[in-house]
């Protein structure tokens, strides 16, 4: 029992550090850096600079670290080094579309047209052809590269998604019933239904009632952390599979004091689902508050 216990608690650490964010890298380095990307954004560029510059130091893989401070350099008029910046960047994550739109408006500055091309067209791909910039500026490479019919589709291309950006629909992408209905959320609930499987063992198993109390906690607190605003919604599902587990797929005990144990452990198991969810979510939200 004390083996299984171990074994969950391990599994939700696994799950909270590697699995529970779906974010890309460049989406949680833009978290990290969102103190300098403020500055760059309020054109505070000489702090801008030294902010991005520190960062690379202390994590020199940081892929946005460098696309910040190439944009930097490249405003400031240090063309070789942005592009160097640029560089370094995309050999530590090379999907980072921003990269290589900045790489191509550089080389289109310079007249390599055929190179920002290159670069632009790969800006359009790893935006997964959702970002207006990358056509725009695709467009007007092919122009120079006398494209002239696929420039006036990249043009058009560019002004339907930033019109349907503005109103929130991005043309390309499948309609979604629900912001609140998503991969994330259904990847979630399969983690909260397979370890109410292994809630309901030692819910049944248990000679005490610490053992599913303690489970019960940390499972619920790691729901809410790992999903703040539908955190009530997994909670829902762990304490209902809990339930229909228990009445609907085991045997209840001949002994009353064993029966009375297990609804100990059940009733209880279910009421910190809720009670730690809430608590973990309230966790959540102030670390990211701050």
């Amino acid at each position: 029992m004390e083996l299984l216990i171990t074994f969950a608690i391990i599994s939700y650490i696994i799950y909270l550090r590697y699995y529970a964010d779906l974010r890309t890298s460049a989406d949680k380095e833009r978290s990290l850096l969102q103190p300098g990307i403020d500055l760059y954004n309020t054109n505070q560029l000489d702090r801008a600079m030294q902010y991005f510059s520190q960062r690379i130091e202390e994590q020199p893989r940081l892929s946005v670290a460098y696309l910040y401070r190439a944009r930097c350099l490249r405003e400031l008029g240090d063309s070789d080094a942005a592009l160097a910046d640029l560089q370094t960047g995309a050999s530590y994550d090379n999907s980072v579309a921003d990269i290589h739109l900045e790489t191509g408006r550089i080389l289109y500055d310079r007249r390599a047209f055929d190179a920002a091309f290159s670069a632009f067209d790969q800006a359009v791909f790893y935006a997964k052809g959702q970002d207006p910039m990358a056509y725009y500026w695709r467009g007007l490479a092919r122009q120079q590269l006398g494209q002239a019919e696929e420039a006036q589709l990249d043009a058009e291309r560019a002004t339907t998604l930033e019109h349907a950006q503005s109103v929130g629909n991005v043309p390309g992408q499948e309609p979604q019933p629900s912001a609140f209905l998503d991969r994330r959320l259904a990847i979630n609930a399969l983690f909260v239904l397979l370890h109410s499987v292994v809630l309901l063992y030692v819910v049944k198993q248990s000679p005490v009632i610490h053992w599913p109390y303690l489970m019960a906690s940390i499972s619920a607190a790691a729901i809410g952390f790992a999903e703040p605003r539908r955190g009530w919604l997994l909670a829902l599902l762990q304490a209902s599979a809990l339930l229909i587990g228990y009445y609907g797929f085991t045997d209840q005990p001949a002994q009353s004091g064993q029966k009375e144990l297990e609804a100990f452990n059940l009733f209880g198991s279910v009421g910190l689902t809720f009670v730690g969810s809430f608590i973990g979510s309230i966790l959540k939200r102030s670390m990211i508050s701050h």
